[in-house]
């Protein structure tokens, strides 16, 4: 004879428990289908300035003072824009033709079909630097890491040899030359693999398009890191000289 005491005991306690259970297997499936938090606009994102298409003022002149030029790089995530001034010091040389003008030239340095870029023009005066250069200021709006972009045609002519310097310099392995392009973008003496970046080959004034004078720069930059100075002076007869800026590309907080 079956004791009907112990079945309804032992049926209660089956009955507890897979109420439990059923409680239980919605409270899992409701974690695991909770979404991840979404990324903040405010997070370190990738930054462009893309010459031609991202928005630029240029200065209103030659001889504005100060003279300035300010971009606003856009973000891959949707944070908020960042200005990047571009203001010109110059000394003995002056400004000269398109100078911190976006060019129409597409193309340049080889770089690619629609590559556009800033151009930074002088009418050097024969002269060591500091007396003979123009002097770029680069500013961001907020900090930046991991900066690129190209200088592009440094090259050399009857009245003109340019040369390039920033301040603080890149270091080494932060820049990568074309063959016939010497220096480290540096002041130091002109030997081989130092002092300001400089053409070696042949006089001959380089196309915009050709990608002989280029020199790819990085910054590994950081918290504290808001500026830099592109140093450009002339050290053969004076007369007009020009290279390019090609697109920035670094990586800020978004807001």
């Amino acid at each position: 004879m079956t004791d009907m005491g112990n079945e309804r005991g032992a049926g209660t306690s089956r009955r507890t428990l897979m109420r439990g259970a059923a409680w239980t297997v919605p409270v899992v499936a409701v974690a695991a289908q909770a979404p991840a938090f979404a990324a903040s606009p405010c997070d370190p994102q990738t930054y462009r300035i893309d010459w031609g298409v991202s928005a630029y003022t240029p200065p209103g002149s030659l001889t504005a003072t100060p003279n300035v030029g300010t971009a606003v790089a856009t973000g891959s995530a949707g944070g908020n824009g960042i200005n990047v001034t571009f203001t010109s010091t110059v000394l003995v040389s002056t400004r000269y033709d398109s100078n911190l003008t976006v060019l129409p030239t597409t193309g340049i340095g080889n770089l690619g079909a629609g590559e556009q870029g800033l151009a930074i023009r002088s009418n050097g005066s024969l002269g060591a630097y500091p007396l003979s250069n123009q002097t770029i200021t680069v500013a961001f709006g907020r900090a930046v890491s991991n900066l690129s972009f190209t200088v592009v045609d440094i090259d050399r002519d009857a009245n003109f040899w340019d040369r390039v310097a920033f301040n603080p310099a890149p270091g080494a392995g932060n820049f990568t030359r074309a063959a016939q392009v010497d220096g480290a973008g540096n002041l130091n003496a002109e030997t081989s693999g130092d002092g300001p970046f400089r053409f070696t080959g042949p006089t001959g004034n380089l196309v915009d398009t050709s990608g002989a004078g280029n020199v790819q720069v990085r910054y590994a930059g950081g918290a504290s890191f808001t500026s830099f100075q592109i140093l450009y002076w002339n050290t053969v007869l004076s007369g007009p000289q020009g290279i390019l800026l090609s697109d920035f590309s670094f990586t800020a907080r978004g807001c």
